[in-house]
């Protein structure tokens, strides 16, 4: 089944599919009007990384498509002040470095198996639970 035929299959009220996408702008300079209501573009405080969530973030929004650039792994101010002055003043939502995430990477877990309560996992939980009020 290709991905359209799944993405049909999917379509209907109240329906939301998240895609964890190639990094890069390549899958954003594709989109055609009507393939997303939101992009979630991720900035980690590396310059490279800001460089590119800058211009999924700006074609996106050219594109007539919401943006919310996750901050991810944000360990203090100075690393959300890069991100932001990166992403032209798109939305952000900020997820924390938590080591518990790297932990549970290292053994092939979920971070929310590894630390439930932990900074990172809450993050996300809050950001599921804001996109699925939106929906």
């Amino acid at each position: 089944m290709s991905p359209e035929q799944l993405l049909g299959e999917l379509e209907g009220e109240g329906r939301f599919v998240i895609g964890d996408l190639e990094a890069g702008i390549g899958t954003v300079l594709r989109l055609q009007e009507g393939d997303a209501d939101l992009v979630l573009v991720v900035a980690q405080p590396t310059a490279k990384s800001i460089d590119v969530a800058g211009r999924a973030a700006r074609v996106a929004t050219r594109k007539g498509v919401r943006v919310i650039v996750i901050a991810n792994r944000v360990r203090d101010e100075e690393d959300l002040a890069v991100i932001r002055a990166g992403v032209d003043g798109a939305e952000i939502v900020v997820v924390p470095d938590d080591p518990a995430v790297a932990q549970a990477d290292r053994e092939g877990l979920a971070p929310a198996d590894v630390a439930p309560d932990g900074p990172g996992v809450r993050a996300v939980v809050q950001l599921a639970g804001r996109l699925s009020q939106a929906a």
